[in-house]
């Protein structure tokens, strides 16, 4: 086997039904010269044989055993044990083209990083293969990133003020990427996002104009959490902001205010559908102080005290339409 040119490192965590297409997907590219490390963290269903299975078959497949330490830890661990100079990330239950790493490491020159375009599909198909949806886009939901045409760079102006980079779209330099300090284990999610704010920080991100990944949404994904996603990624963005103070002139304080003020406002909206009425009662205000003029923002925090009249009301709205 030639020495690896890219890693490919793919977390999982009992996601037993989507891993073998994802592994696949990254077997299966144009560019030959990879090594593939699944990282299973904790699971506690078939994952485990699948794996070893997977592994078995293809000797650029390594397997990784670690307890139950959450998305960033995972993905720190094939960090460190990747090989190669290049190091891309595939989530367990999305999918590359077949030359989405060709297309990535032929377009890096001086980059540490470079992102392609990647298309957001529903399917709960676990043997869906990239060539499917590629050939057939019109039998899924799917939504290309960025809509339109893309920008040839993404900067830290906008990252600011929209996650715009999903981490499966990506190639990353290795030692760049340690030099960082990898991804933020102290975040449940938006661990991505955190990563982005810190890399173009200093350097923005060139955009490669082709599809190279597909990202699928289905039920039991992380990013369904919506209360904890906006959480997290709240608590990235303050504590970047805290950090670099001049971060609030790049994109405006008066924007990043309001996006704050967003994500604290959809934090309050998955509070009240938990009926957590401390939650959605702090989530509220919070967004309120952030900005004011939002009127869901002081409906959240009138309903906090007795959410199930917000349940009420939305039944009611569902009705009406």
């Amino acid at each position: 086997m030639p020495p690896p040119r890219v890693t490919v490192v793919i977390p999982t965590f009992n996601r037993v039904r989507f891993l073998p297409s994802a592994v696949r997907s990254a077997l299966d590219q144009t560019l030959l010269e990879t090594e593939v490390v699944i990282v299973d963290d904790g699971s506690t269903d078939g994952t485990p044989a699948v794996c070893s299975s997977l592994a078995a078959h293809d000797q650029r497949v390594r397997v990784i055993r670690q307890p139950n330490r959450g998305l960033a830890s995972a993905r720190n661990t094939g960090l460190a044990a990747a090989k190669a100079e290049w190091i891309a990330f595939l989530d367990d239950d999305d999918l590359w083209v077949a030359d989405a790493l060709a297309v990535m490491l032929g377009n890096v020159s001086d980059d540490d990083a470079v992102a392609g375009l990647c298309r957001r599909f529903d399917s709960e198909d676990p043997d869906l293969v990239a060539a499917t949806i590629v050939a057939n886009p019109a039998r899924f939901h799917a939504v290309q990133w960025p809509p339109g045409a893309p920008p040839p760079t993404i900067t830290l102006k906008e990252i600011l003020l929209r996650p715009l980079i999903p981490i499966p779209a990506a190639l990353f330099r290795r030692s760049r990427l340690i030099a960082l300090g990898g991804f933020d284990e102290n975040l449940a999610a938006g661990e991505d996002y955190d990563l982005w704010l810190r890399w173009t920080a200093s350097t923005p991100v060139r955009v490669v104009p082709s599809l190279v990944a597909l990202v699928r949404s289905h039920q039991g994904q992380m990013s369904a959490d919506l209360g904890r996603q906006a959480h997290e990624t709240r608590r990235a963005l303050e504590a970047f902001l805290t950090r670099h103070p001049e971060a609030w002139i790049v994109a405006g304080r008066s924007r990043l205010r309001r996006r704050l003020a967003a994500l604290a406002q959809e934090e309050a909206y998955a509070a009240l559908l938990a009926r957590d009425r401390a939650a959605a009662g702090i989530a509220a205000w919070r967004s309120i102080r952030w900005y004011p003029g939002r009127p869901k923002a002081w409906l959240y925090l009138g309903l906090a005290p007795i959410p199930s009249i917000h349940t009420l009301l939305r039944r009611l709205g569902g009705r009406i339409k």
